[in-house]
């Protein structure tokens, strides 16, 4: 296979110009509401929000208290990251006195039972959102599901998907060519994923409360009253205590093909679990889980990617994948960023899709069960002493230390950012990439860097840096001037959605049992 650059040099005409600036991007941002005394939010999800159930930007996620703030696809990054702002400010204007957690491991929780399930309402899909979640609580633990992230959306246009197609010389329909290669980059995405979790990895540091008195095996550090963290840590969602499931690591998921990656997550949904048979399905009348399987449906598989396709209403992502292919592909490895206001920079975003590109044209293709296996214990290094400047990585076998690794990822990223500022006619990729440059050889310049010196040098502890800058925060949201998306047209938005979940909740024929019966019926068919 031709060296990256040599493949970008061959695309550059004026047709690869135009495809090219149609990538587009989307942002889903988590965050807690928070007292102003640091602890988690009681209420119920604002009213003036709109329904949780069926609105576009505003939503839940496992608790009443875990906002999902929801950007629609764009292919002009500056209008996606102030979308992602007016949305923000309709939050922190509809929330009484409350605020937004900035960082990924959640404020100080005192109990799990204080994380108070989502709800959507008395519809048979509501039910089961909340059922799902019930589920998640009795498998693993609230706690867990008090973490924060943000999701990344990246979609290649189909026009740029033709050129690469026909410069192969392939007679393969789009759509499959299409899905070949975004599978090609969800393998390279867990190949590299480290890279991203070396990089932008905020969660060193959390509050002792969060471990509820567990042994972890993990060799924390104390400081302040009541915060713990590793001392060259960069993510502690992505380790065992978050986003990761240890019960899942024997799923062996494949991801070979589209078709191999669809019938190895339906067999997981579909396989009894002898565990989760303890806990019991209906129970004294009321559901403890959605089933005793694997998995309860796709959605329970931690990835840090996911290949997606826009699902119909009541369609299952596998079936949306199978019949249309990948339209676009979710990366979930991103922690909040707790320096930016909206937990994420504009600067995170081009550098984000270097990377993604980067492991579109990155010459690994296979991801054997021994890669895959090489590239878990790989991120799980980086999670755990990933600012250790004498870290080394295993690369197909053999030992690299990181900071040579990271370099010549640099290099690839450099030739990208140049291809596309040249089809941009900008300068934006390559004066971002150089903003990072630092961050490749010193560690303390990695965002979990800054964050462990931020804390130790304020001498605070984690949950207090974190209040302070949630308020101030909160002060920078209110102030900025909406223009994407104003005051009036999310107002309206909230109304419709509380319109919508009321049809929903009308239009229901069937009993509560009957309408799961149907679904996992349906999912076995």
């Amino acid at each position: 296979m031709a060296s990256i650059k040599q493949q970008l040099e061959q695309l550059s005409s004026a047709q690869v110009s135009k495809a090219i600036q149609n990538i587009r991007r989307g942002i889903e941002r988590e965050t807690l509401r928070v007292n102003q005394d640091g602890k988690l939010s009681q209420k119920d999800h604002p009213k003036a929000l709109g329904s949780a159930l069926t609105h576009h930007y505003v939503t839940t996620d496992f608790s009443e208290a875990l906002l999902e703030l929801i950007t629609p696809p764009s292919n002009d990054i500056k209008q996606t990251y102030t979308q992602l702002k007016d949305i923000h400010k309709f939050v922190l204007n509809n929330i009484d006195d409350e605020v937004l957690w900035p960082m990924s491991m959640p404020c100080f929780i005192k109990d799990q039972d204080d994380i108070r399930i989502a709800q959507y309402g008395d519809s048979n899909i509501g039910k089961m959102k909340t059922t799902y979640r019930h589920g998640l609580k009795n498998r693993y633990g609230s706690m867990m599901q008090a973490i924060s992230g943000i999701h990344y959306n990246f979609s290649i246009p189909t026009d740029f998907w033709k050129i690469l197609r026909d410069s192969a010389g392939s007679k393969k329909m789009i759509s499959e060519y299409q899905s070949e290669l975004y599978m090609r980059m969800v393998r390279n995405i867990k190949r590299y994923v480290w890279f991203v979790t070396y990089l932008f990895g905020a969660s060193p540091a959390m509050c002792s409360s969060f471990l509820q008195g567990r042994e972890t095996g993990l060799a924390f550090e104390k400081f302040g009253k009541g915060s713990i963290f590793m001392k060259n840590g960069t993510s502690l969602r992505m380790s065992d205590l978050g986003y990761t499931n240890s019960a899942q690591s024997a799923l062996n998921i494949q991801y070979g093909s589209l078709t191999q990656y669809i019938t190895k997550l339906r067999e997981a949904i579909q396989t009894e679990s002898a565990e989760y048979q303890d806990i019991g399905v209906k129970v004294d009348g009321e559901y403890k889980q959605l089933n005793h399987n694997i998995l309860q449906i796709e959605n329970e598989l931690y990835a840090p990617v996911r290949p997606k396709q826009v699902a119909e209403s009541g369609e299952k992502p596998t079936d949306a994948l199978e019949k249309r292919g990948i339209m676009y592909i979710e990366l979930r490895a991103l922690d909040v960023n707790p320096f930016s206001p909206y937990g994420i920079t504009i600067e995170q975003m081009r550098m984000l899709d270097l990377f993604l590109l980067y492991t579109l044209f990155v010459e690994d293709d296979e991801l054997t069960t021994e890669q895959q296996k090489e590239a878990e214990q790989n991120q799980d290094k980086v999670v755990i002493e990933g600012r250790d400047p004498n870290l080394s990585l295993s690369k197909d076998g053999v030992t690299v230390p990181i900071q040579q690794w990271l370099l010549d990822i640099y290099n690839d990223l450099q030739d990208i950012a140049f291809w596309l500022d040249g089809h941009y006619s900008g300068d934006e990729y390559v004066s971002t990439l150089k903003q990072f440059a630092d961050a490749m050889t010193n560690p303390e310049q990695t965002l979990s860097g800054q964050w462990m010196n931020k804390l130790l040098s304020a001498n605070v502890d984690n949950g207090e840096l974190g209040m302070t800058l949630a308020k101030q925060y909160a002060s920078e949201i209110k102030a900025h001037q909406e223009s994407e998306f104003g005051t009036e047209f999310l107002i309206q938005q909230a109304l419709q959605s509380i319109d919508k979940q009321k049809q929903i909740e009308s239009s229901d024929k069937l009993s509560f049992d009957e309408f799961l019966q149907d679904y996992f019926s349906y999912a076995t068919a």
